[in-house]
């Protein structure tokens, strides 16, 4: 059935003279349009609108505000005092505020209510009754800590910004009054910050101790594996081994094969490098840069000679670039 609105009703009789209305509009009519107009939600006009605060003992304070709920309004003119059912002995749980709305023929209303939880190790907030006769809105957190006899304002999550348990009717008249939110994100905000740091810091001590303890052990085993060393050879072969030790270097050297300095000769191109680790005798070692060596493999170069203090370098064809060589040395003194 096909329904507009909203138009004047002209008014007939029936038969039996009781009156007949042309254009009569139900609730459900008026609040299926109102709902493609207004989102689900408090309306954000003062900033404080159904806003959950502590109170004494175990109740809470609900401020007066205005809400939509698929098309049917709310309106709350004074603040309301909710009696939240007391904490369990052993166990933690949370408590939702929710404005619900109910359309059963028997009660036909939008009200306030506080669901309990179930108590938990690590409790979690009740899920919102959404059917076709029911709808909740989750206006407020609150966790009920074992043995306790008061919900401080810390226990209470404000939750009318979470658009999945909540969400604000976009204003349409005025601004938007985000005071009250905008205090909410920062606390929140600020738990969280105090949260990290105590983690940060705790870390950071462990993992400090942790390395001055490893640092300790590696040094007690250097000195104790040293001392063995020293007891086994003796002074005499220690020196000896020392310098054996010292015979063989490593030197390394890095060299640039530019492309103007190969020089044409019989069917081949040489360069010559001055390297100063070259000793006059020992053994040489080339290979390219990593970013070099596809360049240094296509023109097939490599080491043709090597003297005291140079490296000839050979190629069959100039490389593409200049080529980037790694020589290491090792020298035997004698």
């Amino acid at each position: 059935m096909a329904v507009s609105w909203p138009f004047d009703s002209t008014l007939t009789q029936d038969a039996n003279g009781n009156p007949v209305y042309s254009r009569a509009y139900s609730a459900d009519v008026i609040a299926r349009i109102l709902a493609r107009y207004f989102r689900n939600g408090v309306f954000p006009q003062p900033s404080t609108c159904l806003q959950v605060l502590q109170q004494e003992g175990m109740t809470v304070l609900v401020k007066e505000g205005a809400a939509n709920i698929n098309g049917r309004q709310f309106y709350e003119e004074t603040d309301r005092v909710l009696t939240v059912q007391a904490a369990e002995a052993d166990l933690d749980r949370i408590d939702t505020v929710v404005l619900r709305l109910n359309l059963e023929l028997s009660m036909l209303t939008i009200d306030l209510y506080v669901v309990r939880g179930v108590a938990a190790a690590v409790p979690q907030p009740p899920t919102l009754t959404r059917t076709v006769s029911m709808w909740e809105l989750g206006l407020a957190n609150l966790f009920i800590a074992k043995g306790t006899t008061a919900i401080p304002q810390h226990r209470i999550t404000d939750t009318r910004l979470d658009s999945e348990r909540c969400g604000v009717v976009a204003s349409i008249i005025g601004d938007t009054d985000t005071g009250a939110y905008y205090a909410q994100v920062q606390a929140d905000l600020a738990g969280f910050k105090a949260v990290e740091q105590a983690a940060f810091a705790a870390w950071s001590g462990t993992t400090k101790t942790a390395m001055e303890a490893w640092v300790a052990t590696e040094q007690a085993a250097f000195a104790a594996w040293f001392a063995t060393v020293q007891s086994t050879l003796g002074d005499d072969v220690a020196g000896n081994l020392l310098n054996l030790i010292n015979k063989y270097k490593a030197r390394n050297a890095t060299v640039t094969l530019a492309v103007a300095d190969w020089v044409a000769g019989d069917g081949l191109y040489t360069q010559t490098k001055a390297v100063s680790i070259v000793p006059a005798s020992g053994v040489l070692h080339a290979a390219p840069a990593w970013a070099s060596r596809e360049a240094y493999n296509d023109a097939e170069c490599g080491v043709s000679a090597a003297g005291a203090g140079s490296v000839t370098f050979t190629a069959t064809a100039v490389p593409t670039g200049a080529v980037t060589v790694n020589l290491s040395v090792a020298e035997v003194d004698a």
